[in-house]
């Protein structure tokens, strides 16, 4: 999959061409932009296949964001997106793959990513290690037979997942943090023999090497991988900031959660983000079922809270929520078997009953 930003001073036009490369199934959109200031920052830490530059913007134009983005890398594919025809000779000069006219169409889109494709220089682009730390951790090479990528032991495995959580460390929390208790030089050969064993790991499988370490810290290289939690954390930040194209940044971030961060790892660093990483996909998955109901779709808003309430049982809010939209529909068997379910866990978990205006509801239904 291309990897893809889009920058576009217009919300509407930003909108639109998400939605269309979203559903072309072919590309994941990595991030959108309005200020394209904000979207060479992020070029400079994070992997990029195909930039979607709208020409005319503020501050900086697209034909200069375009140049310094193939500063960053010279094999990005740049596709400009202009309401202005007599753009497309001025971009062919710079070197640009493809430039769309607004507004733009389905079929225009897919021509532009046929030629992507096509392109020798695509072929050349040097693979990056693919990292999912969703519902376990799995190290994947991203080629078409899509091979795991095994590392030396399980303590080496730790590492490199601590590493990928803490993004950037010194050593001495890495030690105090994974060999506590060892003396100060075995601790220091361990860690430095384990960053050796994931250098060699990655490298044998010919993927560009992802860390950088000096004497005091270790660090790791975001554009040299993609991993689905930087670009979960990355899509939570995009949606809390702005509300424009929320829905679609919506189903992009829930689909990268796919299980609890590291889930099957006994990892005591690790537990505190979990937890915390849970709530974030709650808060989105309330959000999602929120849109739902504005546009009507009261049973996609219902299976959104039984995703919410299958993480935690108690969330009586969301609870009562789903009571509410049952009665509405008619549908009160269902609701009173859910609500008697409500009780149980309550009783048995915490030795309470449902709340008042709960039961209030329940009380009004049967009367």
């Amino acid at each position: 999959m291309l990897r893809v930003i889009i920058v576009d001073d217009e919300a509407l036009s930003l909108k639109r061409l998400s939605r269309i490369l979203s559903e072309s199934g072919e590309v994941v959109i990595c991030q959108t932009f309005q200020n394209p200031l904000e979207a060479y920052e992020y070029a400079r830490n994070n992997p990029i296949d195909v930039a979607f530059l709208d020409i005319s913007m503020p501050e900086i134009s697209g034909m200069k964001l375009s140049k310094q983005l193939h500063q960053l890398y010279e094999a990005m594919d740049i596709v400009f997106v202009t309401g202005y025809e007599e753009y497309a000779i001025q971009a062919f000069d710079i070197s640009a793959t493809d430039y769309l006219l607004k507004p733009v169409s389905a079929e225009r889109v897919m021509q532009a990513l046929h030629k992507i494709r096509k392109r020798p220089m695509r072929r050349e682009v040097e693979p990056l290690l693919e990292v999912h730390m969703f519902g376990g951790l799995k190290l994947t090479h991203p080629g078409p037979e899509r091979k795991s990528l095994k590392l030396r032991s399980p303590k080496t495995e730790e590492l490199f997942a601590f590493l990928l959580y803490k993004r950037s460390v010194s050593r001495d929390e890495i030690m105090d943090t994974l060999w506590s208790g060892f003396e100060s030089d075995k601790a220091s050969n361990n860690l430095n023999s384990n960053l050796y064993y994931i250098r060699k790991a990655i490298g044998d499988y010919g993927l560009k090497v992802c860390l950088l370490t000096d004497r005091n810290e270790v660090q790791i290289v975001e554009n040299s991988l993609f991993c689905d939690l930087y670009a979960f954390e990355r899509l939570l930040r995009e949606i809390r900031l702005n509300r424009d194209g929320r829905k679609e940044l919506l189903k992009q971030a829930v689909a990268l959660y796919t299980g609890s961060f590291l889930k099957g790892k006994t990892y005591e660093w690790a537990s505190t983000k979990a937890r915390r990483l849970e709530q974030d996909y709650m808060e989105l998955l309330e959000l999602a079922a929120r849109l739902f109901l504005e546009q009507h779709q009261v049973e996609q808003a219902l299976q959104t809270y039984d995703e919410i309430l299958l993480l935690d049982g108690l969330r009586e809010d969301i609870t009562g929520q789903v009571l509410r939209l049952l009665i509405d529909l008619g549908r009160t068997s269902e609701a009173i078997r859910r609500y008697r379910r409500l009780e149980e866990v309550l009783l048995q978990e915490l030795g309470t009953r449902p709340s008042r205006p709960i039961r209030e509801l329940m009380h009004r239904l049967n009367a």
